[in-house]
């Protein structure tokens, strides 16, 4: 094998499968079971309000319309799941359910449940990060999180406040 060739195959073997779009898209209604899941973790994502979802690798993002109070009980469950640590990112706007090799969106959303299972490489086990977008039905006023949570910021409002204050 000539040395041009060895780091060229090497990279596809270790290039994560993202990059060459191993995935699938999860329509509502067949998200399968996944054994490495932490127990409580299927029951609290496996939703009718699931409105799309999509996997790659060890990953599945699941996208949910509904009410605060939907989205506080799937939190709820969620954090109940052992193993597992919970971030929760608030984002102006309205959410976009798709999967990274659609063209187009498929519908709009009011949170994301992304299941982030064990990484090899980081040697990190279960993550679970939900993205609520506060632009739809979710409302700031109403939301109650448990205070186990990790509550972050999508960067949407700094982002303006930052370009604002920057002179043309």
């Amino acid at each position: 094998m000539s040395r041009v060739a060895f780091p060229f195959l090497l990279s596809l073997l270790l290039a994560p499968a993202s990059c060459f779009g191993f995935g699938m898209d999860h329509k509502s209604g067949d998200l399968p079971l996944r054994d490495s899941w932490p127990d409580g973790v299927y029951d609290a994502v496996n939703q009718p309000n699931r409105v799309l979802g999509y996997w790659v690798n060890s990953s599945d993002t699941l996208f949910y319309k509904g009410s605060n109070a939907e989205l506080q009980e799937m939190v709820r469950k969620l954090t109940k799941a052992n193993g597992t640590q919970t971030d929760v990112v608030l984002h102006a706007g309205t959410g976009v359910a798709k999967s990274p090799w659609s063209k187009e969106r498929i519908d709009t959303a009011d949170w994301s449940v992304t299941i982030a299972g064990y990484d090899a490489i980081t040697k990190t086990q279960d993550r679970i990060t939900i993205e609520v977008w506060l632009g739809g039905s979710v409302t700031l006023d109403d939301l109650h999180l448990p205070a186990t949570v990790n509550v972050k910021s999508g960067g949407e409002i700094e982002s303006f406040i930052k370009r604002h204050g920057e002179t043309p």
